[in-house]
């Protein structure tokens, strides 16, 4: 037996799950006792599934304790014989998710024909465990009214639970926002979901789980919120773990199905829309769905009852509703015409300068004259700007604000989704000893929205894709010693994209000269971004991001004596690709007063800078933040481990001490060709800093001495010049320490407390690789002096697009510019949990309880830029100082010129650059990011 037992530990060591221990089928346990209150070993139990007909057979041990394990919920019936003992037989127990339930029998004195019969009471007292959380039972799930049929809406039904996301986003196919809760003091977003026991979160934000798949309400059995858990075997979370069970087919055929229909007609407006005179807004909405689910037979060849049973189901919904739209402001007919008058009968603030006339004025400023009654002449109108207020821009729908802001409410503009989910489940029992289920699980979601000027322009196309399966095997291996394997797999796609009608949009019909259109993929190419502050623009986010999880399970279970014994270790593969485009890849062009505010750059602009951004795209005259981006592909992986022990101690009948040791290890994020940035090397010295220092000396600023400016640092890459692939270096020592324990101090009263660490994020969860030098942006330089432009609109880029160059240019990538690196040694977030409550029955099926929950979070992630000007440097005054910024803002000779590397911002290569950003520590670069752990 010894070796069996070793061989069985060796295979869980090689074996893996990722968060599958978050077991979503509980367990009976209790001890036989004869009349005199002594333990009866060897008696036989039977553990029924009265739904499914299927047997659990075991033997009490020396201890006359019994363990059935992996019970999936439902209704249960539990038979004990014993030579010289009646037949005791105890029904209608329920089981549920994660439940311990204690069922003790003690048998009486009689033949073994005789038996008595007792209807259970479930337990409503958690006798057997510390953890806190709370049943969303199947009644709740289905008669509960719920948004859009969505179970995960009332997880916040668990004491300590908090929503903190957009309540309006509350569909199925929501995935960041419905599983937006915060836990007993967790971040939101950080507790896992599990489905069947398998994971069924996906990573698609930096930090934050999303739900990958969300089933029907009808296919939900019930679920278990638990918002404080101390047993070992829980892990992969920051504390608070939702587990779902699916329904699984029973002996009995068994179907639903629905229909919901919403139209404007059945709704009142609302009160407020009424007092303003805005119609009820039109929409519609079609959610439909089935269940069936029943034993798998096959007419004289195969009768799976008691053995093998399936369950399916589906769900879609067809609907089109108002987006919030906000309230977007166009530019008026006048505007497109070059005539800004109207702004001045708002206020003289709204004046317009001419950036032709811009000059040098003393201080280092520019100085430039007004526009003769804020009117733009023709002849200085730029034809690309022209061609897409005419074309493209509507005019406005209602004469708005004075200054012209909220012309273009549309509050019937849709959003239009199509979503279909299909699930199916099969369980089969290959003996009466060996049990196993497979499911899977899929959904599509497609949505168009936000077409604001009902044209190519504006738009967006919006995609999920769930793919999910998990494959669960049960073998007992003795009466006292289970086995438990499993593998589950889920592939969550994000895609957008916008309008598809801008598909290899031709550039050249707005104007813009074939050497930019062409040295622009056709499968990228789309309507350039245009960013008019104040006004509603034409830029959209794109992507296509495949994530996948890969998790395996393997757990034995052994009980003897008094004790339970489970050990295990855990497995989890997260895999990202991405392609991440938009608009900006057919160029980005930034329109603000920075050019036509005055009399000086830095005199005040009009509020919201309106009106001058319109004479700005009027002009063509684009910021310096303007670019074209060529972004490359990533294909990232990071590996994560667990071990854990766990030791459920029945000390005496009154109490249970829960102790477990877990230990995790989230793997370094690797990408597969080494298209990542790694660390920031501050002792590098870049090459030009002798000749910067030397311009430097001529013209320094008395806060840093000649001698004293440096240009040091530069970033690294993974896998070049002896950097290894591994982006950064995780701590491995994650002990997880885990107690508790549950005192029943009589029969109406327990007693339960614990303590526990549970680790945050780091891994691929933590966040993506950085691909700084594999993607690219080519900046627009507008000026090299402050006042003289020598690019336009008309042909922003004339001397091409840089090309990603991957980490060739070293050390010199994106100096003058900003950069973000990977802290090369992490610290792992972890959390301190402790709880005490106390349980009391109140009568026949009810119970209270009050808990104390406390949370401490340790190495908090947060960002922070390294390059930030010195506080010393800062103004210490309690209001503005303008005198401090229009110093920190002067402009000095530029002792960078002519040094720096390709692709460098304007700020950089012109011939003069503000103070501040000499008085940085880099003073290379612009802003340097990381992450601290605090």
């Amino acid at each position: 037996m010894k070796s069996r037992i070793v061989w069985i530990l060796g295979l869980c060591a090689m074996l893996a799950l990722a968060g599958m221990a978050q077991d979503p089928r509980g367990a009976i346990t209790g001890i036989v006792t004869d009349p005199s209150g002594a333990v009866v070993p060897n008696a036989r139990v039977e553990v029924i599934n009265k739904a499914m007909g299927t047997r659990q057979t075991l033997t009490t041990n020396d201890a006359g304790v019994y363990t059935a394990l992996y019970l999936i919920p439902g209704q249960y019936q539990v038979i004990v014989e014993m030579p010289g003992f009646k037949k005791a037989i105890r029904d209608n127990i329920d089981v549920r998710v994660d439940d311990r339930l204690a069922v003790n029998v003690q048998l009486e004195v009689g033949a073994a024909e005789q038996s008595i019969t007792v209807t259970e009471e479930t337990p409503l007292l958690a006798t057997e465990t510390a953890s806190t959380g709370a049943v969303v039972d199947q009644r709740r799930v289905q008669e509960l009214p719920v948004p859009h049929g969505n179970p995960y809406f009332l997880i916040g039904l668990a004491a300590g639970v908090s929503f903190t996301r957009d309540p309006r986003l509350d569909r199925p196919f929501e995935p960041t926002h419905i599983v937006g809760y915060a836990m007993d003091g967790t971040r939101a977003n950080r507790s896992d979901v599990t489905i069947d026991g398998a994971v069924s979160t996906a990573t698609a934000n930096a930090g934050e789980v999303i739900a990958s798949y969300v089933p029907p309400a009808d296919l939900i059995q019930e679920f278990k919120v638990q918002t404080a858990t101390f047993d070992a075997q829980f892990g992969q979370t920051e504390g608070g773990v939702t587990n779902i069970s699916i329904k699984s087919g029973t002996n009995q055929f068994h179907g639903t199905g629905y229909y919901t229909n919403m139209t404007p007609s059945l709704f009142a407006n609302d009160f407020f829309a009424n007092r303003s005179g805005i119609a009820r807004p039109d929409f519609y909405y079609h959610r439909y769905g089935a269940t069936l689910g029943g034993p798998i037979t096959i007419p004289k060849l195969y009768n799976g009852r008691n053995r093998t049973f399936f369950m399916w189901g589906m769900e879609g919904i067809k609907e089109g509703r108002p987006r919030n739209n906000g309230t977007p402001t166009v530019p008026t007919e006048a505007m497109k015409n070059g005539d800004f008058s109207a702004l001045l009968n708002v206020s003289s603030s709204f004046q317009i300068y001419n950036p032709w006339t811009r000059r040098p004025a003393s201080g280092g400023r520019f100085q430039s004259d007004p526009f003769p009654g804020n009117i733009i002449p023709p002849s200085l109108f730029n034809p690309i700007a022209k061609k897409v207020l005419d074309t493209y821009y509507p005019k406005p729908l209602q004469p708005g604000n004075p200054d012209g802001t909220n012309n273009y409410l549309r509050p019937e503009l849709m959003e239009e989704a199509d979503y279909l989910s299909n699930t199916i489940r099969v369980d089969h029992n290959l003996t009466s000893s060996n049990r196993l289920f497979a499911r899977t699980s899929w959904y599509d979601r497609d949505s168009f929205y936000n077409n604001y000027f009902d044209n190519l322009a504006t738009g967006q196309a919006f995609w999920f894709i769930s793919r999910a399966a998990v494959l669960d095997d049960v073998w007992t291996l003795s009466p006292t010693m289970v086995l438990n394997l499993r593998y589950g797999y889920n592939r969550f796609i994000r895609r957008q994209d916008g309008n598809p009608a801008a598909n290899g949009f031709d550039l050249t019909t707005l104007g813009f000269p074939a050497s930019f259109a062409n040295a622009i993929d056709p499968a990228v190419r789309r309507f350039p971004r245009f960013d008019i502050s104040g006004y509603q623009g034409t830029g959209f986010t794109g992507e296509n991001r495949p994530n996948d999880t890969h998790n395996f399970v393997g757990i034995v279970t052994k009980v003897f004596a008094r004790h339970t014994i489970k050990t295990g270790t855990e497995f989890r593969a997260y895999r990202e690709t991405s392609q991440l485009y938009s608009n900006d890849q057919s160029g980005r062009f930034i329109f603000d007063a920075t050019y036509t505010r005055g009399p000086l750059d830095n005199s005040p602009t009009a509020p919201n800078q309106l009106g001058q951004s319109v004479a700005a795209f009027l002009l063509g005259l684009p910021t310096s933040s303007s670019y074209v981006a060529i972004n490359d592909s990533y294909a990232e992986q990071s590996l994560s481990w667990a071990w854990f022990f766990q030791d459920d101690w029945k000390v005496s009948r009154r109490l249970t001490l829960n102790l477990g040791i877990r230990w995790e290890w989230d793997g370094p994020l690797t990408e597969r060709f080494n298209r990542s940035v790694r660390r920031f090397d501050a002792s590098y010295t870049q090459p030009f800093e002798a000749a910067a220092r030397a311009a430097y000396a001529k013209n320094p600023t008395p806060e840093v001495a000649p001698e004293q400016f440096t240009t040091r640092g530069g970033i690294t890459f993974a896998g070049v010049n002896g950097e290894p692939r591994e982006l950064y270096h995780t701590p491995k020592n994650n002990w997880m320490p885990r107690f508790g324990f549950a005192y029943q101090w009589n029969d109406k009263t327990v007693l339960r407390g614990g303590y526990g660490i549970f680790f945050g994020f780091l891994g691929q969860r933590r966040g993506d690789v950085i691909m700084s030098g594999f993607n690219r942006n080519t900046p627009y330089i507008p000026t090299l002096d402050g006042y003289t432009f020598i690019r336009t609109l008309s042909d922003p880029f004339p001397d091409g697009l840089l090309r990603p160059v991957g980490a060739g240019q070293g050390y010199q990538t994106l100096v003058g510019n900003s950069v973000t690196f990977f802290n090369e040694y992490p610290l792992r977030p972890y959390m301190q949990r402790w709880q005490f409550g106390i349980q009391r029955t109140l009568g026949k099926g009810y119970v209270a309880e009050v808990n104390y929950v406390g949370n401490r979070g340790t190495h908090i992630e947060i960002g922070q830029n390294f390059n930030a000007t010195p506080i010393e440097y800062l103004s210490h005054s309690l209001l503005r100082d303008n005198d401090r910024i229009n110093y920190l803002s002067q402009n000095l000779p530029n002792p960078f010129r002519g040094l720096m590397p390709e692709g460098a911002t304007s700020s950089f290569i012109g011939a003069n650059i503000a103070r501040e950003r000499l008085l940085r520590p880099y003073p290379h670069f612009d802003t340097v990011n990381a992450s601290r752990f605090d």
